[in-house]
């Protein structure tokens, strides 16, 4: 049964998305087409022009549009009249909140991913990509110079991790703060209140776990990250990753109370 769950929730979710990642492969094409011909013509002019607006509209709208299908779906499901039919179902909360959550961490995974994909095809034998290559690989070998590759796969690893975990992070911060405002008399009201408690407790407590790295390194603290290698870069980030598995878990339980002791669907 909990298959059919997520299979429900990635089918809702990418079916959304169907049109932006059909127009984001059009204008993909379409962009590259145009880059390969040279015209002087202010017809083809205005197409190339419109054709590379709309190209950054839609790599915008696959992120802005993916957030909000990704929050309205949360509300609707959970949080709405529909909360009556979703926990009807032979699904606890903590079912309902993981399947959401994997499911959208997943989409804008892929999401990330077809955007880099679709700029990869765009600048695909031009200057411009061949540069940023080139950047890249000065700095890689002025970063793991002399560092073994098991190093700097792990290293690699490390930030893939980093952001997956702050991508868990984000939509959980989102999924309890509309499990707090469904408790007030405007839910849309309490929940941008309660949003922005969150944020602000969230960078407080952040802020305050920097100050003893500030204290013990001073004004070596950059000198440290800048001359200590990849390893100090290394310990430097197991900080933010265990304050956004520690986070996490709170609005997870944050999300979870709310849903199993105190859900108001009126």
């Amino acid at each position: 049964m909990l298959k059919k769950l997520f299979k429900h929730e990635f089918y809702s979710l990418f079916r959304n998305l169907l049109p932006i990642y059909v127009a984001l492969g059009v204008f993909t094409i379409t962009c590259k087409l145009t880059s390969l011909i040279e015209m002087d013509n202010i017809i083809y002019e205005t197409v190339s022009g419109f054709s590379v607006m709309f190209y950054v509209v839609s790599i915008l709208a696959m992120f802005i549009v993916g957030m909000v299908i990704i929050i309205t779906r949360f509300y609707k499901n959970l949080l709405s009249h529909e909360g009556y039919l979703s926990f009807s179902l032979p699904f606890t909360a903590t079912q309902h909140i993981v399947c959401k959550l994997i499911c959208a961490v997943t989409m804008i995974s892929v999401n990330f991913v077809a955007v880099l994909l679709s700029l990869f095809i765009v600048g695909l034998g031009t200057d411009a990509l061949n540069e940023i290559i080139e950047a890249f690989k000065m700095m890689f070998n002025e970063i793991f110079a002399g560092q073994v590759a098991f190093r700097v796969t792990f290293f690699i690893l490390q930030i893939v991790l980093m952001l997956i975990l702050a991508a868990f992070q984000s939509i959980l911060m989102f999924y309890a703060a509309m499990a707090i405002g469904q408790q007030f008399k405007s839910k849309i009201g309490g929940s941008v209140l309660a949003y922005i408690g969150l944020y602000v407790a969230m960078e407080s407590i952040m802020t305050v776990c920097m100050i003893p790295l500030m204290l013990i390194f001073g004004e070596n603290f950059e000198n440290y990250l800048m001359n200590g290698g990849i390893g100090a870069v290394q310990v430097f980030l197991i900080l933010p990753m265990a304050m956004y598995v520690v986070f996490s878990t709170v609005y997870f339980l944050i999300t979870r109370h709310f849903l199993t002791k105190k859900l108001n669907l009126e």
